[in-house]
């Protein structure tokens, strides 16, 4: 079976815990739409909407975050990015919070929130994407990441850090709702225990610990094993699957970068955006129809 139109979630999802910067506690219910809004975000307390828009986005020390008059939402990448590895093209998600759970660290439980219930077409609603025309690329120094035209959505990464844990780690994939629950959903977040007494003095890290990230120390990671043994590099990948979901709709192209972060994520979608030249709008290639996935998710080797 094939999905040609826009999907949404089959009923209302809830989901509760507590960030992994500010450590509060936040309930995240993710709301199906009949009417093609794209993502978007309600904080609960006041009504206030923001899209899910590469031009909402704040501040993005560590994590992504979108702003709108007077609301904040952080990390919200790992939500974005569980639903667009699936395919969910609109949902309203209500927030009672400024921060999103951490969860587990990764996309996983937001993963098997959705699955749990599946997924439906939108009636009439036909899905569309951003098909890339030509490369755009953004760099900074040693940094850098473009995109360049492709028929799908692949992704190239490699990090390089100076730990002999992680190292040089590069991974390249063509994205699809089975890879992403494969390839990249458990893998979880990562930091450098030398790092964290910083993080914390700067207000960040707050609710961090073992069961929400992965913790290098001078020999190796501090928790009881890895899920990946690239596990860092599949994370970085999970993240630029949720700030490309910041286009406002799936991308057609191959994107590589090369020690990149979220604020690199986001500078590409708005170089991408900005040139009216380098993108058209596209018919999605039909995707093998979500509501069909197994529940459940399993880390598989790398």
């Amino acid at each position: 079976m094939s999905s040609f139109f826009s999907q949404t979630l089959q009923r209302s999802i809830t989901v509760e815990g507590r960030g992994l910067h500010s450590n509060a506690l936040c309930r995240v219910t993710i709301h199906p739409t009949d009417q093609p809004t794209g993502l978007r975000f309600r904080h609960a307390a006041s009504g206030v909407e923001i899209r899910a828009l590469a031009g909402k986005v704040g501040d993005l020390s560590l994590a992504t975050t979108l702003e709108q008059d007077g609301v904040r939402f952080a990390t919200v990448e790992h939500l974005l990015s569980a639903l667009m590895g699936l395919g969910v093209d609109h949902a309203l998600i209500e927030v009672s919070g400024e921060e999103l759970p951490i969860l587990d660290g990764s996309a996983a439980p937001w993963v098997e929130a959705i699955l749990g219930v599946g997924l439906r077409e939108i009636p009439d609603v036909v899905r569309r994407s951003i098909r890339v025309l030509k490369p755009v690329e953004v760099r900074s120094g040693d940094k850098w990441i473009k995109v360049e035209p492709y028929p799908g959505l692949r992704l190239r990464y490699t990090i390089d850090f100076d730990h002999p844990a992680i190292g040089r780690q590069s991974r390249e994939l063509t994205l699809t709702p089975e890879k992403y629950q494969r390839e990249l959903a458990s893998a979880r977040t990562f930091c450098m225990e030398r790092d964290i007494e910083f993080m914390r003095s700067r207000g960040l890290a707050l609710g961090g610990s073992l069961e929400n990230a992965v913790v290098f120390g001078p020999k190796g990671p501090l928790n009881d094993s890895l899920r990946y043994q690239d596990e860092a590099v599949r994370h970085k990948m999970l993240d630029l699957v949720g700030d490309l979901a910041l286009l406002g709709a799936p991308l057609q192209g191959l994107v590589s970068a090369h020690a990149a972060g979220h604020a690199m994520h986001v500078a590409l979608v708005k170089a991408l955006l900005d040139d009216p030249s380098a993108w058209s709008w596209s018919a999605v290639e039909p995707i093998k129809a979500n509501r069909h996935f197994p529940v459940g998710l399993q880390a598989m080797p790398a």
